[in-house]
């Protein structure tokens, strides 16, 4: 139950300000210019100077402000209280009194007066939290030149209590270990150091601190890195660990996200060690870690970050790398009947994403080192008639290389995202989702239930995976995707012949409209029919320069296949061919010139008739969401894949 405190009407003049340490403040012309802690505050009035430059000793948070005002005339209350309240406001004043009580000394107050101070610019009740860091049991463990300097930096942070668990991956100065004890010593007489070497033991114990600050300076150690995490995660300890992987060091995050990090970042070894690794990049790689853990413990940061600190080690360049929760550190079975007919329906109530609102959300799935995909590039391609647009990807794993086209950038981009979230998506399956009779639940999309799927028919990169940004569309272009499959097959079997169609008589929207006129300007020759006779739905195959591009069908058909005839015309005159649209196989030769006349253009089949026509030959169609990377499905929630099951 939530608990409001009622404060006395007289409560600003019984604050105690506070003037943060890192603000300063300097005259003007008309009264007096404040800046730091975030703040950019001008006070107008010839005597706002002296007044600020006259009160701010006295902003040291043990002064109330009912005893800096007393005796002075209403008038100049006024005056102190609005000053008081307008550097509160900006941010620059704390009110002292609204702390929590503290145990430290006076000698801890000066001595770590920095890092407190440090708290202060982002919290209040800053020597509490402080006290809270001091006082936690923290456990550094890891061997070399990075273990030292973690052992330097976390004394030198405060830390009253700490264990040193030596690793023997690496050779450790341990002269330099006493050294610094003896100078923790001097420096703060009430400081602990215990030293040890690793064992299981200790490693095991190292999960009942508070604090774990770990270091991996041999990529063969990295099963530790494994095992600590997840004895913390069980034991609730706070972990920090950072690996060196060749002239790379890899930090964080702070907290239970490590397993996700890791194998986002999907390293293979085996790891050669850095020569690099010393002096100046082991304190920094240090002095990283050690500032994570502060944060994390005072509360500056959260405990549960997504985000990776790459350090290269030869150049000590740093950058921040954010990753998405991954299936494996999750808890994860075989869904129920009941549970998956609820999230289905869900997914269909639910209404499109908006453009902008995906490329938002997409953004989350790319990163050159932890992303799903790696990052969209437009390279060295020609950027016209058509945008192109490369999502590339982790790995060369023999999946063809994914590319989207449009009239902007924009339109190339998101087709690329759309297609390359896709592709992974088709790609992964969490074998703990399946059930023990090899099967997953699918929507059956005519009747509208559960359905049980074999894995043999729900996975891989088959006809039938779409991502739209809408449910409906999905599982369209998904239904569309077979019927293609379908004729393109009635055509290889001789089972129909293409029927000419005049682009003449055809009824383009808009975009239909825009990629005729640049095909033609570009040069290009299209041929189109009709090969969706024996199916009972149409289907437009297309040919440019001969070649058959494209085959299409739904709602989109006539755009869809002119893009792709106008995007071989463009791989052709550009001498580009990576990002040509692949043959299709079985189309054959484009049928004679000049269609029967008067053959009127198919008009484009709706999901209904599309269902109709694959029932018709035996088949059941079946959506199942691409969700076993929850984090991805939730980017796109209408991802998903048609398969088509035996009726």
């Amino acid at each position: 139950m939530a608990v409001t405190i009622a404060r006395p009407p007289n409560r600003r003049l019984a604050m105690r300000p506070k003037l943060k340490s890192d603000v300063l403040y300097v005259p003007t012309d008309n009264g007096v210019h404040v800046f730091g802690a975030g703040a950019d505050v001008a006070l107008r009035g010839r005597a706002a100077y002296q007044w600020l430059d006259r009160l701010a000793p006295h902003f040291d948070g043990r002064t109330e402000l009912e005893d800096l005002v007393r005796g002075l005339p209403e008038e100049k209350r006024q005056i102190v209280d609005a000053l008081v309240e307008r550097l509160r406001a900006a941010g620059c004043v704390l009110d002292a009194a609204d702390d929590l009580p503290h145990g430290l000394t006076d000698r801890e107050l000066e001595t770590y007066a920095a890092e407190i101070a440090f708290v202060e610019y982002h919290l209040d009740s800053a020597p509490r939290r402080f006290e809270t860091y001091r006082d936690s049991e923290v456990v550094v463990m890891g061997a070399g030149p990075v273990f030292v300097s973690l052992v330097c930096s976390a004394l030198h942070s405060g830390v009253r209590r700490l264990r040193a668990v030596r690793t023997t991956e690496a050779a450790t100065d341990s002269g330099r270990l006493t050294e610094l004890a003896a100078e923790a010593l001097h420096r703060d007489p009430d400081q602990e150091v215990e030293h040890a070497v690793w064992s299981p033991e200790e490693e095991a114990a190292a999960a009942r601190a508070d604090v774990v600050l770990h270091v991996v300076s041999a990529g063969d150690r990295v099963d530790r890195a494994v095992r600590l995490d997840r004895l913390c995660r069980d034991s609730g300890a706070l972990l920090v660990q950072g690996l060196v992987l060749a002239d790379v060091a890899w930090l964080g995050p702070c907290g239970p996200g490590w397993a996700s990090a890791w194998s986002r970042l999907g390293a293979a070894g085996p790891y050669r060690s850095s020569r690099f690794l010393g002096g100046p990049a082991a304190a920094v790689v240090a002095g990283h870690l050690g500032l994570a853990a502060f944060k994390a413990r005072t509360g500056i940061s959260g405990s549960h970050e997504t985000e990776l600190t790459r350090i290269d080690l030869e150049t000590l360049r740093t950058s921040a790398h954010a990753f998405l929760p991954h299936p494996d550190a999750l808890a994860v079975r075989p869904e129920r009947e009941e549970e998956f007919v609820s999230r289905v329906r869900a997914l269909r109530a639910a209404g499109p994403v908006g453009e902008q609102e995906f490329s938002a959300r997409a953004a989350r799935c790319f990163d050159p080192h932890l992303g799903v995909l790696r990052s969209l590039e437009e390279g060295e391609f020609t950027q016209v008639p058509l945008n192109v647009t490369e999502a590339v990807r982790p790995t060369d794993d023999g999946a063809p290389r994914v590319f989207g086209a449009g009239t902007s950038f924009a339109e190339a981009r998101r087709a690329a995202a759309l297609r390359g979230i896709a592709v992974y998506a088709a790609r992964f399956t969490d074998p703990r989702r399946v059930d023990a009779d090899a099967t997953v639940w699918g929507w059956d999309v005519p009747d509208g239930c559960a359905r049980r799927v074999p894995t043999s028919v729900a996975s891989g990169l088959g006809p039938g995976v779409a991502a739209r940004l809408g449910w409906d569309d999905a599982v369209t272009d998904g239904l569309a995707q077979h019927c293609v499959r379908l004729a393109v097959a009635d055509v290889a079997d001789g089972r129909v012949e293409p029927a000419g169609l005049d682009l003449a008589t055809a009824v383009f929207d808009a975009r239909a409209k825009s990629l005729l006129g640049l095909l033609r300007a570009a040069g290009g020759s299209v041929r189109v029919a009709d090969v969706g006779g024996a199916l009972g739905v149409p289907v437009l195959a297309w040919w440019q320069g001969g070649r058959a591009v494209a085959a299409t069908c739904g709602p989109d058909a006539v755009a869809d296949g002119l893009e792709r005839a106008l995007l071989d015309r463009q791989a052709v005159i550009t001498g580009e061919p990576a990002y040509a649209p692949p043959t299709v196989a079985g189309l054959g030769s484009p049928p004679g010139e000049g269609p029967a006349a008067g053959a009127p253009w198919p008009s484009a089949p709706g999901p209904e008739r599309m269902v109709d026509c694959l029932r018709a030959r035996g088949l059941r169609p079946v959506a199942l969401p691409l969700d076993h990377d929850p984090a991805v499905h939730e980017v796109l929630p209408s991802l998903l894949r048609v398969v088509v099951l035996d009726d």
